[in-house]
């Protein structure tokens, strides 16, 4: 059961890295990032591996566009900047996000990325960057480096964050996107949780807060929020990896997420892949043919059905970013894009270890 051909998939976070060293803004803080990158890479299985030489490279919007329009069956995504100051460009400059988005219209949406911390005025960022290419919501991350060191910031800061959130607000924007659970690098992990979006989610109803990489640890926290919060969803970025190559972990980390929410939290979990730190058709075709046991929840026992599935990679987000499926549905048909799939790597530059 592969075929995917009658369901509507969304990636949720694709990017377009440039990973080459000399993007190192501040080394001691991006080579630690990279090796976490890199290390996930060798964890893919054969003819998924790509070699170190092309994969620490600066990634073209259009290698990204390729593997998930060309080799998957994802139909849209949604397009991450970044503002990661530990490198030149952000890690994905803003400019990628605005080509990508300008060249697959119909295909794809952008979020603002904004750094909250090391911007003079990051509401003002947020703005001119929602006038530059429509993001319909921003990005952030929990963590600025400098030459001094790190620092954070909490969701629920009423100084910091609250600020931003309020302009996101008046700006008509759906989703602020924060990246939690992964920490980059040699940092503290407090940052990272997610105890501190209770309180953005509960200060600003017309907001919906996307959990990026939600349940990769702290999963039963994360699933707390979703349970408890109608405009609180958790983004699979990295989390879903563990299709491909733990599907017990995955398993187990779903149930997790789904403990305090039970069925009724499948509506609040999306699918994204990160493309293209990994192949989007592999993670996809893993999760879709996984056969979930009957899980257990503080309501009672329940099982992940295809149609719970065909929810998480892609209804929830159209939900959750203000989409109307058939309309992107519509959109779509018959493009450039339209028609049998491409083996995986294939029209892309990526060498795959033999």
């Amino acid at each position: 059961m592969t075929s995917l051909d009658d369901v509507f998939v969304a990636d949720a976070v694709s990017h377009a890295y440039n990973l080459h060293p000399s993007n190192y803004a501040i080394e001691r803080y991006a080579q630690p990032v990279v090796d976490l990158m890199t290390g996930q890479e060798k964890a893919m299985p054969e003819g998924y591996q790509r070699t170190e030489e092309s994969f620490l490279t600066d990634w073209d919007p259009q290698v990204t566009a390729n593997m998930l329009f060309r080799e998957s069956q994802v139909d849209f995504t949604v397009f991450h900047p970044q503002s990661i100051t530990i490198f030149e460009d952000g890690l994905t400059a803003l400019e990628k996000g605005e080509r990508f988005v300008d060249e697959h219209p119909d295909r794809s949406a952008p979020l603002a990325s904004v750094d909250i911390i090391g911007m003079d005025d990051p509401g003002d960022e947020l703005e001119r960057q929602v006038e530059r290419f429509g993001a319909h919501g921003v990005k952030v991350y929990p963590s600025y480096w400098s030459d001094d060191g790190h620092h954070g910031f909490q969701m629920d800061d009423p100084e910091q964050a609250f600020p931003l959130w309020e302009r996101a607000a008046d700006l008509g924007l759906d989703v602020i996107a924060v990246h939690k659970a992964v920490p980059f690098g040699n940092v503290p992990l407090d940052p990272y949780r997610v105890e501190d979006v209770t309180e953005a989610a509960e200060s600003f109803p017309d907001l919906n807060f996307e959990i990026v990489h939600g349940g990769f640890i702290l999963a039963e926290e994360t699933g707390y929020r979703i349970a408890e919060h109608d405009n609180v969803y958790v983004n699979l970025e990295i989390t879903a990896a563990d299709a491909a190559t733990r599907p017990d972990a995955f398993v187990e980390t779903m149930e997790n997420l789904l403990w305090a929410g039970g069925k009724e939290a499948t509506d609040k979990i999306m699918w994204g892949c990160g493309t293209p730190q990994y192949h989007p058709r592999l993670l996809l075709e893993s999760f879709w043919n996984l056969d979930f046991p009957e899980m257990d929840s503080r309501d009672g026992k329940f099982t992940i059905t295809e149609a719970d599935k065909r929810k998480m990679v892609g209804a929830n987000l159209a939900e959750a970013h203000g989409f109307d499926v058939d309309e992107l549905q519509a959109s779509i048909g018959g493009d450039e894009y339209t028609g049998p799939l491409e083996e995986p790597y294939s029209t892309t530059p990526f060498e795959v270890v033999a």
